[in-house]
């Protein structure tokens, strides 16, 4: 083992486990020349595990973060692959609930003469796991856990429960939560959160055209919640090439400032490897809360330069930190 590789590792001793609550799909993606075209010849093509919670985890793993991934598996031979991926790179399971269904998957036709992306996705209707599967965790061995928005009744009573473990502790579980989408339905979720992460489409879907927009808006609906032990959570938009909106629990809002590739090849999860890169800079590395998005940003950044996730911490041979 590498002193670098020891080192990054070390970082995290003594760390209770990050749990990534969510989905882990499949991917096939295709690289071609030119899309659409009535017959685009295929130079490359290869299955990737996806999944937002799922790639969370597997640049956690990178940077030498204990992770587990808590989502339901399928039982079908096919896609036991996507365990054993996980199981290969050090990624707990143990407690995820399994199905004989096929789980979600997507098409991503990536055309290299226009550097755009086509994404088909199946939304099959693969079962989530329940407040019942969650009551099996024990959550003294947690100290972060990072949930999607996906399914509004399952994950609300898992952050109540969260939030009862916690009442009753010093050492809190810190909890955070990726607002994808049906932001009105999903809203009382930030109730429970210390952190909420936020992207550009959401915000473009509430005609948000900016990060201050956005902040600014989310702070107002903050200041008119009414209720009792509400948390404020610190709220981040990821805003691809403009960077990132902070929004801080005292209302204030910055933009912290993107980094171009250095060369654009893939950026197919990069959205998941700046809330991964944030958890570690955070929760591992105890860093203010300005250095974690910046170097959340280097790393979604540096995620781009290469397909895949294996290179990410690559990054930590520089002391960005």
């Amino acid at each position: 083992m590498s002193a670098i590789r020891a080192n990054k590792h070390s970082w995290a001793a003594g760390k209770k486990l990050v749990l990534c609550s969510g989905i882990s799909a499949m991917d096939y993606i295709s690289l071609v020349r030119q899309f659409p075209e009535q017959k685009a010849h295929c130079s490359l093509g290869y299955w990737q595990r996806s999944g937002a919670a799922s790639n969370n985890c597997t640049v956690l793993r990178q940077l030498g973060v204990p992770c587990e991934f808590f989502g339901m598996l399928s039982s079908l031979p096919m896609y036991r692959l996507l365990a054993d991926d996980m199981r290969s790179r050090g990624i707990h399971i143990e407690h995820c609930p399994s199905s004989a269904q096929a789980p979600p998957f997507a098409s991503v036709i990536l055309a290299k003469s226009t550097r755009t992306r086509t994404i088909v996705s199946c939304s099959s209707e693969f079962p989530h796991v329940s407040i019942e599967d969650f009551r099996q965790l024990d959550l003294k061995l947690y100290g972060w856990l990072h949930m999607d928005g996906i399914c509004f009744e399952t994950t609300r009573a898992m952050m109540q429960q969260v939030a009862e473990f916690n009442a009753e502790r010093e050492d809190k579980i810190i909890l955070s939560l990726e607002l994808g989408q049906e932001l009105e339905l999903m809203w009382p979720l930030v109730d429970f959160c210390d952190y909420v992460f936020c992207s550009r489409k959401l915000a473009l879907e509430q005609h948000w055209p900016t990060p201050e927009c956005a902040c600014a808006q989310m702070d107002e609906q903050l200041r008119r919640r009414r209720g009792l032990n509400l948390k404020r959570p610190i709220v981040i938009f990821r805003w691809g090439a403009q960077g990132a909106g902070i929004l801080e629990q005292s209302g204030k809002y910055s933009l912290s400032a993107a980094y171009k590739p250095r060369k654009m090849v893939d950026a197919l999860g990069a959205g998941d490897t700046f809330t991964a890169a944030f958890i570690y800079a955070i929760y591992v590395r105890e860093r203010p809360l300005a250095v974690a998005v910046d170097f959340a940003s280097r790393l979604a950044s540096h995620k781009c330069t290469k397909r895949g996730f294996d290179h990410v911490a690559d990054i930590l041979r520089a002391p960005v930190l």
